[in-house]
């Protein structure tokens, strides 16, 4: 989405649609579906965007590997600015565009949009919070029903080690 800053009187509302692959922790890429929308207010020297983006993705549970929409939604503000670069307090330069030219009167938002979902993305996604993910023996998916296998007993090869610990509390 490329805003022409050039035509804008005082202000002007914008909105768009897009698709791209957003890369997930797994090393795989996700289908993200995101729909933007903001204003540009024109004061003296300055351009004031506000945007809001909403945002599905189509991921895997990171506990029983079920394919489901995540559903997110982001925010960002720049501000852009004709002339001289300036110091402004209080404010991280990340968030200023510096408008030198006649030329820079166009803009594309787009990489702040996918910068802004990329930012906003858990470290894991989860089908739900009570997720219990896989059973570790067979692979059953807990949600579904109990497997029927018996975790309780525990790994053979820690015995020794319980052994020893119960001589220490007899004594």
């Amino acid at each position: 989405m490329e805003l022409d800053l050039g035509r804008i009187g005082e202000r002007e509302a914008f909105s768009f649609h897009k698709e791209f692959p957003v890369p997930t922790l797994e090393g795989r890429e996700a289908k993200c579906d995101v729909e933007a929308s903001g204003a540009v207010v024109k004061t003296g020297s300055r351009f004031l965007l506000d945007a809001k983006v909403e945002y599905k993705l189509r991921v895997e549970c990171s506990r029983c590997v079920c394919e489901f929409d995540y559903k997110g939604s982001a925010g960002f503000n720049l501000v852009f600015h004709r002339g001289e670069r300036v110091q402004v307090p209080g404010e991280e330069e990340g968030d200023f565009i510096f408008l030198t030219g006649a030329v820079e009167n166009r803009y594309d938002i787009f990489p702040r949009v996918r910068e802004a979902v990329i930012l906003e993305l858990p470290m894991k996604f989860l089908c739900s919070e009570n997720c219990k993910g896989l059973c570790s023996r067979c692979g059953a998916n807990l949600n579904e029903g109990d497997c029927g296998c018996n975790l309780r007993s525990g790994d053979s090869r820690w015995d020794v080690l319980k052994k020893l610990l119960s001589e220490e509390e007899d004594n």
